[in-house]
């Protein structure tokens, strides 16, 4: 099978020229390309050429914010058959043509509103990290029909929906501790919205997420391990996992560690310290933990998290941690906590953490919430859009540590008016209260009287 290109230096396409951009423009590739590979294609990601995901369900995606609209599983294939399956083949040609992939909708329309989206970040972090010549030399070795007889070298494991919470942007997909409640909202809702989307979401085949337990992929997964360079671990959550350790003891076990980049995405509810010695042997380990504000307000959106537990962990890890161990703080934005994330990052600013958010942009990394639709921050009436924006733009202003995104997020929230879904908005937060036994008007007194949910 023929290489994409014929020669090093040439590239294939005649839209891409390999010195100037589409419009002809001369377009330097450096750190300030927003595209970072940008001399490829302004359409190109890093990560169908580097990367594969998993979904809690098998299903084998181009990465975790991507529509997962394909029918791969590994329930039913190999991780090597997904790799150069014809719907990744047919990804990694679309964005060396300069084509929009419709997977990545979420990505363009961030970056519509000049918000740092998954794809302009994780170019940079590969680029920073691997080298330009790294990434550029897999795209060199893509052959003509998008095939790629290279090992994945990263990947994104979100082992089965096995949770200890119920986060309110959350599914039974997601969560196995949503699998009762979302069938009893589908049965109460008022709002026909709210009980099509939860009747939809009720219906799972739980056998579908098991497929981890198979040892014949952890067979196939440690033949890769010599040649890999991140593993993120997520769930569900991993912590809760006996194959989370069994992956890191793997790791360490074949040598491969040193090479190896982990990330964990946590919750934050669950810190085994007897992972440390096995830690000092990668080469980083990054814990992500998410948490969409903090106290009574984190337990209420992250239901029934402890947040005195929560806050013993991230202390822990803060002070007793391995030095190769960075804590980023993730925080999925929407409608409970975006009129609070100006006073979430001041709190975070006063915690004084040695580590925590340390060598990270900003005091977390946000996630714009896009589903549920009625958890949208677009549903904000005008009069709290202004407000929030001007909470956020203030606290921008008298900050230590500067975010590229906070913008991004007010230039989304305000792009459109859906102040219509309130409707919805309100029929969710009532029925997640008669069920839990919690009060949104106790816990966000400021809110609800914007939102009117009581």
């Amino acid at each position: 099978m023929a290489s994409l290109f014929g020669k090093k230096d040439s590239f294939p396409f005649k839209t891409v020229d390999p010195v100037n951009g589409l419009d002809g423009t001369q377009r330097e590739e450096s750190l300030n390309d927003p595209y970072e590979f940008g001399r490829i294609s302004p359409t190109f990601c890093v990560l169908p050429f580097t990367h594969l995901a998993t979904y809690t369900d098998g299903s084998a995606i181009l990465c975790c914010v991507a529509k997962n609209e394909n029918k791969l599983n590994l329930n039913d294939q190999s991780l090597q058959a997904a790799w150069n399956s014809d719907y990744l083949k047919s990804a990694r040609l679309k964005m060396l043509k300069g084509e929009k992939v419709s997977a990545c909708a979420h990505c363009y329309a961030e970056e519509k509103n000049g918000y740092r989206s998954h794809r302009i970040t994780e170019n940079r972090v590969w680029k920073e990290r691997f080298g330009r010549e790294f990434v550029l030399d897999r795209v060199h070795r893509t052959h003509e029909d998008g095939t790629l007889n290279e090992d994945i070298v990263a990947i994104d494991l979100r082992l089965g929906n096995t949770c200890n919470l119920q986060c309110v942007m959350c599914r039974p997909q997601d969560s196995s501790r949503w699998t009762a409640l979302a069938k009893r909202i589908a049965a109460t809702a008022e709002t026909a919205e709210v009980r099509s989307e939860w009747a939809h979401k009720s219906q799972i085949n739980q056998s579908r997420f098991e497929w981890y337990k198979d040892p014949s992929f952890w067979e196939s997964l440690e033949t890769m391990l010599p040649n890999m360079r991140e593993i993120i671990v997520g769930g569900g959550e991993p912590m809760l996992l006996d194959e989370t350790r069994k992956l890191v003891e793997a790791c360490v076990r074949t040598g491969a560690a040193k090479n190896i980049q982990i990330r964990y995405h946590t919750n934050g509810t669950l810190l085994d310290k007897s992972l440390f010695p096995l830690w000092k042997e990668f080469k980083l380990v990054e814990v992500f933990i998410s948490l969409d504000c903090w106290g009574e307000k984190n337990n209420y959106m992250r239901y029934p998290a402890n947040w005195d537990a929560i806050a013993a962990n991230l202390k822990c890890l803060d002070e007793e941690s391995p030095e190769s161990v960075k804590v980023m703080l993730l925080c999925s934005v929407h409608m409970m906590n975006m009129f609070y994330l100006a006073d979430y990052a001041q709190w975070i600013e006063d915690q004084n953490f040695k580590k925590v958010t340390k060598g990270f942009n900003g005091y977390f990394h946000p996630g714009v919430v896009h589903y549920p639709p009625y958890l949208s921050i677009q549903n904000y009436p005008a009069e709290l859009k202004k407000l929030v924006t001007e909470k956020l733009l203030a606290f921008e202003e008298r900050s230590k540590k500067k975010s590229n995104k906070i913008q991004g997020i007010i230039n989304l929230m305000n792009e459109a008016d859906h102040s219509a879904r309130l409707s919805q908005t309100r029929d969710y937060i009532r029925r997640l209260d008669t069920e839990r036994g919690t009060s949104f008007a106790k816990t966000f007194p400021e809110l609800n009287e914007y939102l009117k949910v009581y």
